[in-house]
C-alpha cells in the first residue's frame, strides 16, 4: 500500500507559504504593481488583467507580462526594463511587508509548532527579501530553511522531502494559494488551506501526537 493511502500518517515536516499565510501582505503586494506604471485607464486595465491571471507568479514574471502587453499596445516609447521595475517594486513592498499585520494566530502557531515539527518556508517572494522580512519579525529560528524566488514551489517541496529523508505523506503544506495546493498535490503531500485565520487546530489535529 502506498504511503499516501495511509490515513493517519504522522506529520513530521510542515512547509509554509508566507504572504497571505503568515503575514497579511497580499493587498500590499497587489497595490504596489499599480504604482510602477502611469495612472491612466489603459495602464491600470493591463495591470489588473495580468494580476487577475497570474498574481501567484513571481513579481518578475508578472512585470514581464505587463511590459509585454504595454509593448503590444505601444504605450511606451522606450522598452521598460523588468529588472529595474522589479527593484522598484521590491523597495515598495519590503518595508511595508515588515510592518504588515500578521495573519491571526500565525505567530502563536509558529511558537507552538516549532519544538514539535520541522518547519520550512516556501514563497514566490525573492529569497533575500524574504529572509530579511522573516529576520525583522524575529522568526528566523523557527525555520530550518527559507526558500523564495527563483526557487519553484514544487521543486522546493521535493527537495525538502529528499533533504529530510521522509515519506511525502508525512509532509504538510500550509498556504493560501493555488500554487501551494498544486505543489502539495504534485509531491503527494497533505495540503491545508489558509483563509482569514491560520488553521492551527486543523494542523495540530494531523500531527499524530
Amino acid at each position: 500500500m502506498g504511503c499516501c493511502l495511509i490515513l493517519h500518517e504522522t506529520i513530521k515536516v510542515i512547509v509554509l507559504d508566507f504572504d497571505g499565510t503568515l503575514i497579511d501582505s497580499n493587498r500590499l503586494k497587489y497595490k504596489a504593481f499599480f504604482k510602477l506604471f502611469p495612472h491612466d485607464l489603459q495602464s491600470e486595465n493591463i495591470v489588473q488583467s495580468v494580476l487577475g491571471e497570474i498574481f501567484e507568479a513571481s513579481r518578475y514574471d508578472i512585470l514581464a507580462e505587463i511590459v509585454a502587453r504595454r509593448k503590444r499596445r505601444q504605450l511606451d516609447q522606450n522598452p521598460l526594463d523588468v529588472k529595474i521595475l522589479a527593484q522598484a517594486y521590491n523597495s515598495l513592498v519590503l518595508d511595508g511587508a515588515k510592518h504588515c499585520p500578521q495573519i491571526p494566530g500565525a505567530e502563536e502557531a509558529l511558537a507552538s509548532l516549532f519544538p514539535r515539527v520541522i518547519l520550512y518556508v516556501s514563497s514566490t517572494t525573492p529569497e533575500g527579501a524574504l529572509k530579511e522580512i522573516i529576520a525583522f519579525l524575529g522568526w528566523t529560528d523557527y525555520f530550518v530553511d527559507v526558500f523564495g524566488y527563483p526557487q519553484k514551489k514544487s521543486e522546493t517541496l521535493a527537495g525538502i522531502i529528499d533533504r529530510e529523508k521522509v515519506e511525502s505523506c508525512s509532509v504538510m503544506v500550509v498556504g493560501d494559494g493555488e500554487s501551494d495546493r498544486i505543489s502539495a498535490e504534485e509531491n503527494r503531500c497533505k495540503f491545508i488551506p489558509v483563509d482569514d485565520v491560520f488553521p492551527f487546530s486543523e494542523v495540530v489535529s494531523l500531527l499524530g501526537e
